[in-house]
This record gives structure tokens, sequence and C-alpha cells, in this order.
């Protein structure tokens, strides 16, 4: 799950091999590898922007179909630009971090309307997400889950 090589090498020399002053393993020997260069290799989305994928993808749906009536119904479109939800009361429910979600992903790739295909919506969604996961270096930053 890391760098094979240096994995493979750190048990190659048994303790009947090596000399009797090195036998200790030092603090390197315990290092945690980063994830994430493995999370962008392997194009693998982390569970915040899974999160985030499934919210904004949920609230499309429901927006789009209009299935089921009664979560539709919670939504609220803006009269000015009907594709903007407008937000209800700060909350950890599902209404206002999926509108929320949606006005910050909508802002940034410019849907107009719910006309757009779900699998194109999907694709995109992906890719913006898979590109916020990937910058900053290869730790994690805050940013790589709040950003698109």
């Amino acid at each position: 799950f890391g760098d094979t090589e240096k994995y493979l090498d750190k048990f190659r020399t048994c303790a009947r091999t090596r000399p009797f002053g090195s036998q200790k393993l030092g603090q390197e020997f315990y290092e945690n590898e980063h994830s994430k260069p493995l999370y962008t290799l392997h194009k693998i989305l982390s569970v915040h922007n899974l999160h985030r994928y499934h919210c904004i993808l949920e609230a499309y749906k429901i927006m789009k179909l209009r299935i089921p009536i009664s979560m539709h119904e919670l939504f609220r479109s803006s009269s000015l630009k009907e594709s903007r939800l407008i937000t209800p009361p700060l909350s950890h429910n599902f209404i206002y971090t999926a509108s929320s979600l949606w006005n910050d992903y909508q802002k940034s790739t410019g849907i107009e309307d719910f006309t757009v295909p779900i699998a194109s919506v999907k694709f995109t969604l992906k890719s913006c997400l898979l590109a916020a996961q990937k910058r900053y270096g290869d730790e994690w930053s805050d940013l790589n889950f709040t950003e698109f």
C-alpha cells in the first residue's frame, strides 16, 4: 500500500543478518507514508469528497426529475436564477448541505439550468473534485475538501 521496495527492503535483512550494533530500528522504520499520492494515482475520492459528490448529485437529480416530490418541495429555487437554490437556515440536515454545495458547484461550473444530462453532471463533478483533491502537494489540506 505504498512504496513496495522500501517495505520489502525493511524485512530482507532480518535480525540475524544485521550487525549487532544496528539491531534497533529507528523512527524512520515506523514512519507513515502519505496516502494522497495513492488517491491521486488511482483517482479515488476521499471520504470528504465522496460525501460532497453524493450530496450534489442527489440534489441535482431531485431538482431535475422532481422525484421524490416530498424532497423536491423542500428545496427552494431562486426567482432570479432557477439553477440557484435558496439555502435554509444553517443546520446539519441534507437540504442545507446539498443546497449550499450545489450553489458552490453551480457557480464554479456555470450550469444555468437543470437540462444538463445526469451523466454529464456526474463526470464533471467527479473531475472537479479529483482536481481539487490533487492540489497543494503531497499532504492533505482543508482546501482539498472545500474547493471545486
